[in-house]
């Protein structure tokens, strides 16, 4: 064990050096690009949960210890279709209503995970042409320790207590409450499991300085536990939500973003709102009716007001289990929900 362990420590220490010294570019889906293949492969394929552990962490309760292809790959299927591809038309579908793709991405959603923030997620976003949702992205969901915290306690009340410190409760919960779905079933959650390790942070998506490297290369099998919380301070580990309310935001000197707006009601609002998907009656386009439309009911307390429907959602109802989620201010900042309507309004008065 300890020979493995000075044989991982002196590969990582290689690695991170040669990264340090080179030129460093971003990447689309990855902060850096080394230049040399075999390290750009080695680095790209170098699981951040992986590492940790062979520092000493903990395994976590889901941990995977060796993916199996057919199981990654079945969990994807449950993400992009809500059942296996093969199945028969007798095989339910986890939610008849939704699939996971509804709500959630599954690549990175900034370029440096330990900033989630609107505004880094906005512009990453715009950059790749990426769906702007309300839920988090699943990339990196593996590496997560705690999940609907904050404060999903007001919507699901404490149906959250079990799924706070454990991620195959937060998929069973998710199946059943976000997605008004059935129960899945242990091996359906394993594939699950199996898909989002293929799809967890990896070292090569965290963003350091040369001389944060550099201090993780020293710290590496002589002080652990420093290694463990520099490479941990460059990721998010919980799942948090802070809820709005309906008020339009008051934000002295702030000027909205038509693009910002524009990006947000396109990626955003459209994703779902549009003809070719059945999740809402509600249909939206670049139609100049819907903009006055829209525009109309700002000021309103209903569903068809914009800071009302993003902050509040809608609720699950007998004969019509579909619903909006909302946006929290983890998801769209004050300032983006500005931009949206300050874009709405704009295209009405034209």
């Amino acid at each position: 064990m300890l020979k493995q362990f000075l044989q991982f420590a002196a590969i990582l220490l290689i690695a991170i050096l040669l990264f340090a010294f080179q030129n460093i570019t971003p990447g689309r889906y990855s902060v850096y690009e080394p230049g040399n293949r075999i390290e750009k492969e080695w680095l790209e394929k170098m699981s951040v949960s992986e590492v940790l552990i062979q520092l000493g962490e903990e395994k976590p309760l889901h941990h995977v210890a060796t993916v199996h292809e057919d199981s990654a790959s079945m969990g994807k299927q449950f993400v992009y279709f809500g059942k296996l591809k093969s199945d028969d038309k007798d095989v339910p579908r986890i939610s008849k209503y939704f699939v996971c793709t509804d709500c959630h991405n599954q690549v990175l959603e900034t370029d440096d995970p330990s900033d989630e923030s609107p505004d880094r997620v906005l512009q990453y976003s715009m950059e790749n042409d990426l769906p702007f949702l309300p839920a988090s992205t699943f990339y990196g969901m593996y590496n997560m320790e705690h999940w609907y915290n904050g404060d999903y306690v007001k919507k699901y009340g404490d149906l959250v207590k079990p799924t706070r410190d454990t991620l195959t409760n937060a998929i069973q919960l998710c199946a059943i409450e976000c997605s008004q779905g059935r129960a899945m079933k242990d091996w359906e959650i394993r594939c699950m499991l199996h898909y989002y390790k293929t799809i967890e942070l990896k070292i090569s998506d965290l963003k350091f300085s040369k001389d944060e490297l550099l201090d993780l290369a020293a710290t590496v099998g002589v002080n652990n536990k420093k290694a463990v919380k520099i490479l941990k301070s460059k990721y998010n580990q919980i799942n948090d939500a802070h809820f709005g309310t309906s008020e339009i935001p008051k934000i002295p000197d702030y000027e909205p973003n038509f693009e910002h707006g524009k990006f947000i009601y396109q990626n955003g609002c459209m994703y779902c709102h549009t003809p070719d998907k059945n999740m809402t009656n509600f249909k939206l386009s670049m139609n100049q009716l819907n903009f006055e439309f829209l525009a109309r009911k700002i000021d309103k307390y209903n569903q068809y007001s914009i800071p009302h429907i993003v902050r509040y959602g809608t609720y699950a109802v007998v004969g019509r289990r579909q619903y909006m989620p909302m946006y929290t201010y983890e998801n769209m900042s004050e300032e983006q929900l500005l931009d949206l309507i300050h874009f709405v309004k704009t295209k009405a008065n034209e």
